[in-house]
């Protein structure tokens, strides 16, 4: 079984929940402080049914995610609601996609979403982390750019 694979899925996956601390993670949760830090630096072999359980409800994750990171059943793409996993194309991944500049060409060509990307990535725990850091840094100064637009349209329409 993959520990690590699981420890980087759990940090992306808390990232990507807008958590950037661990702390932030289990005071939002209820999860225990010792357990998440054994999780997300693969510490331990072994947890039992129900902590994985929790573990898969906090991240938002669908029952089973765990058991397919850490190996024991085959990967199923990742999707955001029932709507996308009907709607979704297949996507062939390249190998110039699985290297860290490939992963954000990509995401921001809008060819694949991020989860699916990096979990079929053989990208580290670190390059995994930055790229996920780049993309909230991008998400947000896209959300500045807008509202700074939006403020100024309705200045130009008010008159202000």
């Amino acid at each position: 079984m993959n520990w690590q694979a699981l420890a980087s899925a759990v940090v992306r996956r808390r990232v990507e929940l807008g958590y950037e601390t661990r702390r932030e993670f289990v005071t939002a949760t209820g999860m225990k402080p010792r357990t998440m830090g054994d999780i997300e630096t693969a510490r331990k072999s072994s947890y039992d049914s129900g902590t994985l359980a929790r573990l898969e409800q906090a991240l938002e994750w669908e029952a089973g995610t765990v058991k397919q990171i850490l190996g024991s059943e085959p990967l199923r793409p990742v999707f955001n609601d029932a709507h996308e996993a009907e709607h979704a194309t297949p996507v062939d991944i390249t190998p110039e996609m699985m290297s860290a500049p490939g992963v954000l060409a990509h995401l921001y060509a809008e060819k694949l979403d991020l989860a699916h990307l990096i979990a079929n990535s053989d990208l580290d725990a670190e390059q995994r982390f930055n790229i996920i850091r780049e993309h909230r840094r991008r998400q947000n100064e896209f959300t500045q750019a807008e509202e700074e637009r939006i403020r100024a349209e309705i200045e130009k329409l008010t008159g202000q």
